[in-house]
């Protein structure tokens, strides 16, 4: 019997890539790059209706196979027949039908799923998976902050990356509450001061082997991170380290830092970080802060997803953007 579907989520750049590294190379299970197809799907569910013909079940299994992220995973095949099922048990076969299909292709018996912005969405994982187990990654939102900043997805100053970091973290904390035991939140700081201590907690946890093997990322493929991503994780290559943990002590000026904790001092302290007394932060008006943040990032959204991955997951990237405002509203 395989293990429960393990989901790992967090704020981006809180090393779930190298966790999902390291989980991968367990006998047990694997684990593809980002699917985001569990929300994307979601939200434009009404399309497919109660999926009690082939017809219905065709379109959502072939919409879930062809999505952007699923494409990456270079999957033989084609997606599964409908085989009798309708409504939930369908939906959920239609999802599950590509991570099997990659757990097969590496010879493994159970799957998870590593996409950090289904921290905000742990309800939906629960309801098409009701027995998955999600680890949630928290990582000192500084050093987040810090390499949001250096990556083109994130966001463009540290104002808008402690609200992001915020939100994930305010997230997680909600799902922790509501699902308990199935939910364990780690520190990033914890998991790469002593991996031989927290990894085989994390797969006892899964319901997976642990093999010391697993903690040698540094002999993972380049070719198991997303395409055109490589550049990002580099650090990856020289093994699991804590040579990025506290970056923001001398990377971050003191305004900075003083602006970082003002918006979220508070999920700081509750994680066990220090959070030392830099002053009050500058007086910029939060408008000029987003107004600062969205200029850039509708630059970097024109560069990355309309010029360099040709508008192939636009679509999806408006629908999200309209759900969660949604969800606010």
């Amino acid at each position: 019997m395989s293990a429960p579907p393990l989901f790992i989520v967090a704020c981006d750049r809180s090393g779930t890539t190298m966790l999902r590294l390291i989980l991968d190379r367990s006998p047990d299970i694997a684990i593809p790059t980002e699917s985001m197809i569990l929300v994307d799907v979601a939200n434009v569910r009404a399309r497919y209706g109660a999926l009690d013909s082939d017809a219905a079940f065709d379109r959502l299994a072939a919409d879930v196979w062809r999505h952007p992220k699923v494409r990456e995973w270079r999957l033989p095949g084609g997606p599964p027949r409908r085989a009798g099922r309708t409504g939930d048990a369908a939906y959920r076969a239609a999802l599950e039908a590509p991570f099997r299909a990659y757990a097969a292709v590496h010879g493994k018996p159970g799957w998870g799923d590593k996409t950090p912005f289904y921290v905000a969405h742990v309800a939906e994982i629960k309801r098409v998976f009701p027995e998955a187990r999600v680890l949630n990654l928290v990582r000192d939102g500084r050093d987040v902050a810090l390499s949001l900043l250096r990556v083109p997805f994130g966001p463009a100053n540290v104002w808008a990356a402690a609200h992001t970091w915020r939100a994930a973290v305010e997230a997680g904390e909600r799902a922790a509450a509501r699902y308990g035991e199935d939910v364990m939140t780690v520190r990033y700081e914890d998991l790469v001061a002593d991996p031989a201590a927290v990894v085989p907690a994390i797969c006892a946890f899964a319901g997976i082997a642990y093999e010391p093997a697993m903690l040698a990322i540094e002999e993972s493929a380049a070719e198991r991170l997303a395409r055109g991503q490589e550049g990002w994780f580099q650090a990856l290559f020289a093994g699991i380290n804590a040579g990025s943990v506290g970056r923001w002590r001398g990377e971050m000026s003191p305004a900075q830092r003083a602006t970082f904790a003002a918006v979220a001092g508070d999920a700081l302290r509750r994680h066990g970080y220090d959070v030392p007394d830099d002053g009050r932060p500058p007086p910029v008006p939060d408008v000029a802060w987003l107004a600062h943040n969205w200029t850039v990032k509708l630059w970097h959204f024109t560069a990355l997803h309309v010029v360099r991955n040709r508008g192939r997951e636009v679509p999806h990237l408006i629908r999200r953007r309209l759900a969660g405002r949604s969800r606010r509203g």
